[in-house]
């Protein structure tokens, strides 16, 4: 009897299931009619992407991480990752810079784009006052239309162009901003207290550094936002910005569209009727994509917890030049007192006094330089690390599109086979055709746009890691060699202050008080 009730009851949904999915398919010509649009839309997206083969299970599946990352565990094929058992870290070691095609060196000057960004200046007074920099450009590619130009831009003009990159090069590694500090600069907006030249220069110099790394960037190069932020007038810069809000990345549009066909009328009746799920469906996975963002998130991590002690190791120099400054006084005044009572004594101290004095300007100079050699590039990787995982998560999104596009494309074709099973009317088959056709073909955009993205990826933090390589090298080297040259100039000062100190003769006698 419980047989038979529970096959009642499952004919009579299904019955009901098919009748309210046709009536929500008659009901919903504005989701098809969106369809329709996009896919014409679609149709005409170029692509110079070579298609693989349908994705399987098997080995046969697009390698996306293996060009970027190198001695990975591949003796047994990776669980998928779940909530509990993340993804295997990334394990891997930079290629060698002699043996990649891929440009080391991320600071250094394009040959074909050079720029520079001076004169940063503050204009107005109170809170409508903000600051300008004047961005320099050399030249010679053929897009632009001169060899030399400049032009004056404000903060929210670089941030304008790093938005613009992030979103239409969706998977690039783009160059960070320094940080936006609105508070700090809206309280010296006001009062003028903390714009110090020192703040000031601080700032040019990490937006030069930004631009230096967009100019060098093989894709961000020729972008046509660097080029109207680099040569355009103000009135042209405004226009374009007003043309270009509201645009997407490129797997947004499909994004939207897979989300559509996941609440499609079959979705929808079934989850109202009954606890019955849509055919099942093998998602795609991303072992490497996991791999990368586990790797970014621990090196993070650790270059956070380097920059925190580098700052306080610099501190700490700033604090012992404050004290050795201060002693050096205290000791000339010293001097001072003993001056007409044993002047031998005095010349000692006194000298003594100086010589603590330049080397309080060492440590102070020390301090300078290793914040500008090691401290603000370990900061500004950690900023660029936050870019990777922007990178990383633009090819997460895009691997969500592609599989909820193939579970929907499922989903259609299971709908169309169970339709003809039950030699539904001739309309309504030639509907479902229809949509299933549609869906295959949101899924080819979504596939297409998914290894794209991927591509970008695997090429981007290729060149991540050859750039950290040269760039880590550079600034170990440039703190060291710092450190070893303070270090001798500081023994160089006492060595030089130990004869004066010996030549104080403790029998030549002091001049008696009373004389």
């Amino acid at each position: 009897l419980g047989r038979s009730t529970a096959l009642m009851m499952a004919s009579t949904t299904n019955a009901m299931a098919e009748q309210l999915d046709g009536e929500l398919l008659d009901d919903d010509p504005v989701h098809k009619q969106a369809l329709r649009a996009n896919l014409h839309l679609r149709k005409a997206v170029p692509t110079s992407v070579v298609q693989p083969a349908e994705p399987t299970p098997s080995s046969s599946e697009p390698d996306f991480g293996g060009q970027s990352f190198q001695d990975l565990d591949i003796s047994s094929p990776p669980p998928a990752a779940t909530a509990s058992q993340p993804a295997p870290r990334f394990d891997s070691k930079a290629k060698d810079a002699a043996s990649s095609h891929v440009a080391v060196g991320s600071s250094s000057a394009s040959p074909d784009l050079l720029v520079n960004v001076s004169n940063p200046s503050k204009q107005g007074e109170g809170l409508n006052s903000y600051f300008t920099y004047e961005v320099v450009t050399k030249t010679s590619l053929a897009q632009y239309r001169m060899n030399r130009f400049s032009v004056i831009r404000r903060f929210r003009d670089f941030d304008w162009l790093h938005s613009q990159l992030q979103l239409k090069y969706a998977g690039s590694i783009v160059p960070p901003l320094p940080e936006k500090h609105s508070a700090q600069v809206s309280t010296m907006r006001v009062s003028g207290v903390g714009c110090s030249a020192e703040w000031l220069e601080g700032r040019r110099s990490q937006l030069q550094r930004f631009l230096q790394r967009v100019a060098c960037h093989p894709q961000l190069h020729t972008a046509p936002d660097l080029q109207t932020f680099l040569e355009a007038s103000d009135e042209t810069l405004e226009a374009w910005k007003e043309s270009s809000k509201g645009a997407k990345p490129a797997y947004m549009p499909t994004l939207g569209d897979v989300k559509q066909g996941l609440l499609s009328s079959y979705t929808r009746s079934l989850s109202l009727i009954s606890s019955e799920t849509p055919p099942s469906h093998t998602a795609v996975t991303d072992v490497a994509c996991q791999q990368m963002s586990n790797y970014t998130a621990a090196l993070e991590t650790e270059l956070s917890n380097v920059h925190k002690h580098s700052k306080r190791f610099i501190e700490r120099h700033r604090a012992l030049a404050s004290s050795m400054s201060g002693f050096g006084l205290s000791l000339t005044k010293l001097a001072t007192c003993e001056v007409e009572i044993n002047p031998a004594l005095s010349r000692g101290v006194s000298t003594m006094g100086l010589s603590i004095d330049r080397m309080s300007a060492l440590y102070e100079e020390q301090a300078v330089k290793g914040s500008a050699v090691f401290e603000e590039p370990i900061k500004e990787y950690v900023r660029l690390l936050y870019q990777c995982k922007v990178a990383i998560g633009a090819r997460e999104a895009a691997l969500k599109a592609y599989n909820a596009a193939s579970a929907s494309l499922a989903s259609k074709k299971d709908r169309l086979e169970k339709a003809r099973g039950l030699s539904s009317k001739e309309d309504k088959l030639a509907l479902l055709t229809r949509e299933a056709k549609e869906a295959e073909e949101l899924n080819s955009v979504a596939k297409r746009e998914y290894e794209q993205v991927a591509a970008r990826v695997d090429s981007e933090m290729a060149r991540f890691q050859c750039e950290k390589l040269a760039d880590f090298k550079e600034i170990v080297i440039n703190f060291v060699t710092l450190q070893l040259e303070t270090s001798e100039a500081i023994q160089s000062a006492w060595r030089g202050l130990l004869p004066d100190i010996e030549s104080i003769d403790p029998h030549s006698g002091a001049v008696s008080s009373s004389e």
